[in-house]
């Protein structure tokens, strides 16, 4: 290379670096696209409303909340991908971020195309089994499954769902056997499961509560990192000694790889504000969420990671397909 070629393509390089920090400081100069993977009024969309609004407060530009539900959740996700790296444009993901890959064909990577931005809640769920099953805790539950293998059928809303991912984690985890029977989501199980065709539900605490205090269903263990203060009986997986049976449900700010790293970090700033707000922590627990502890970008990068990694094992592992 020549030395006027060698100073040619240095000083376009550093001419875009020098627009990428002026686009940083001036971001954001216009709306944001909030790209949500799920319909209307679930506790996906629920949640990135109730991110966005104060922090497109903090931000002084508008937060548009898009949800673009299809494809197993991949419809919004691979959007992100053909947008400019510039930080106007993210998409809600979930854990099924680093799922629906595992189970069908998708048009992008999952980690070399996604700059994580911020974990900003995380699922709870109630381990439940319906009141004429004989047991009162996981360990219980464990136990009566393997002296009757095969015969305690599960709820399952979704291949790949982190409901189903969940029971099949306990499942490898216990070495026991249970069948998954498939519904189109939790609600169309729920008559089943409290009637007694279905033995065991992993259910939001908002469908569960209700059928708990009426005792048709009993609550066996919580997965969250705390007690539900609904709940306050139930000990957590982790306090019977089933932490590593559980499955993180998590709920994050992805942007496009490439995005300048100022953006992210101020994206990341940004959201760990909104999430603080009484008003955002009581919308998330309306929706059976947490507010997780804080963890940088790099951090929730890792995240997908390390989660592409295990749950791809367990899909494997369990013959799950996307069916």
């Amino acid at each position: 290379m020549s030395t006027i070629t060698r100073r040619a393509v240095l000083g376009a390089a550093a001419a875009a670096a020098i627009g990428r920090q002026a686009a940083a400081e001036t971001w954001p100069d216009k709306p944001v696209r909030l790209l949500v993977p799920y319909p209307v009024g679930g506790i996906v969309d629920i949640v990135a409303r109730a991110v966005a609004e104060p922090m497109q407060a903090e931000l002084g530009q508008p937060i548009v909340v898009d949800p673009r539900p299809g494809a197993n959740s991949t419809l919004a996700t691979a959007m992100i991908p053909q947008a400019p790296a510039d930080g106007y444009t993210w998409v809600l993901a979930t854990i099924s971020h680093v799922v629906a890959p595992r189970l069908q064909p998708v048009s992008y990577d999952p980690l070399k195309d996604f700059q994580a931005a911020a974990l900003v809640a995380v699922a709870t769920s109630i381990a439940t089994v319906n009141a004429n099953v004989p047991v009162k805790n996981l360990k219980e539950l464990v136990d009566y499954a393997r002296a009757n293998p095969g015969k305690l059928n599960y709820l399952n809303p979704g291949n790949g769902s982190s409901i189903h991912l969940s029971v099949e984690l306990l499942k490898s985890y216990a070495k026991i056997d249970m069948v998954g029977v498939p519904y189109r989501g939790i609600p169309p199980g729920m008559t089943d499961l409290i009637e007694g065709r279905l033995q065991v539900g992993f259910l939001p605490g908002p469908l569960a509560l209700q059928h708990i205090q009426t005792g048709k269903l009993r609550a066996i263990g919580f997965i969250g990192e705390q007690r539900s203060k609904y709940l306050p009986d139930v000990p957590t997986f982790a306090e019977q000694g089933f932490g590593e049976a559980q499955v993180m449900s998590w709920y994050t700010i992805a942007l496009k790889a490439g995005t300048p790293p100022d953006i992210v970090q101020h994206i990341h700033d940004v959201a760990m504000k909104a999430i603080a707000e009484p008003q955002t922590r009581e919308r998330f627990d309306k929706a059976s969420c947490e507010v997780p502890a804080p963890r940088s970008p790099a951090a929730v990068q890792a995240l997908y990671e390390a989660d592409f990694k295990r749950y791809g094992k367990l899909v494997k592992d369990a013959g799950i397909t996307g069916g």
